[in-house]
């Protein structure tokens, strides 16, 4: 009989340990899906000077991008920018885009309004293509590895951001992680190029290929609004986070 009820009790004290590690998991696991599906934070408080963003649509007017599957990539891009913009100003931030209407700009000309505006964070938005019927699909961000003397001599003389051209790196990482973890897109990774408004422009910048409308599956999704909504709100989650952590070690550096 003590036999049995040492057996007894060691099952009860297993199976309430048991309970207590799966209700464990389970705060941890609804913790990290209510940080993954939380909100962008609203008015977000900035110390001393709001940062200002430009948000640059790709193409427009007579250069009208990629085509496929019947989108347009000037057109696509400026629905996302526009949602970027949205996005941004409702956590705090101030946005100046390059175009909100269906216009040219030169790369110099986008670009240049980073410096003439003091911005403290650039980013450009695109749509790949990997030739019509391929499957090639998902996200990718670029940087510029080397800035232009102009650009460097505009942060130089406070143009832009405090910034050097390692920010355009960790910029680039911090908004592909977050845009990917919004839209569930294939991940494909932050690339060095240097393309002309990213290294143009005298303030960390980068160039968001928010998809491929070449590929059959992913075009699907583009088309959805909420889609693009979901691209927009995680590229401004990885402009707010990586705003948050420049403007403090700004700060702190004074």
């Amino acid at each position: 009989m003590k036999f049995r009820r040492i057996v007894v009790l060691s099952l009860q004290t297993l199976a309430a340990f048991s309970a207590l590690g799966g209700s464990a998991f389970c705060l941890v696991w609804l913790q990290q899906q209510q940080q993954e599906s939380a909100p962008m934070p609203k008015q977000t408080v900035w110390s001393e000077t709001i940062p200002l963003v430009i948000v640059d649509a790709g193409h427009g007017g007579h250069d009208g991008g990629a085509v496929s599957h019947g989108v347009v990539e000037k057109n696509m891009s400026l629905d996302i920018a526009t949602r970027l913009k949205k996005e941004l100003e409702a956590s705090g931030l101030r946005v100046v885009m390059t175009r909100n209407e269906d216009r040219f700009l030169s790369l110099d000309e986008r670009a240049e309004m980073a410096g003439r505006n003091g911005a403290a964070a650039f980013v450009s938005v695109h749509l790949n293509t990997d030739g019509e019927g391929s499957e090639a699909q998902g996200i990718e961000t670029y940087f510029a590895e080397t800035k232009t003397l102009s650009a460097r001599l505009r942060e130089g003389a406070g143009g832009g951001s405090e910034a050097d051209e390692g920010d355009g790196a960790e910029f680039a990482k911090v908004v592909q992680h977050l845009v990917c973890s919004a839209t569930q897109a294939e991940n494909r990774g932050v690339k060095a190029r240097d393309y002309a408004v990213v290294a143009r422009a005298a303030c960390p910048a980068v160039l968001v290929e928010c998809g491929f409308i070449t590929s059959t599956k992913e075009v699907v999704r583009l088309k959805e609004a909420g889609y693009r909504d979901k691209i927009a709100s995680g590229i401004a989650r990885g402009v707010v986070l990586f705003l948050q952590r420049h403007v403090v070690e700004v700060a702190e550096a004074f």
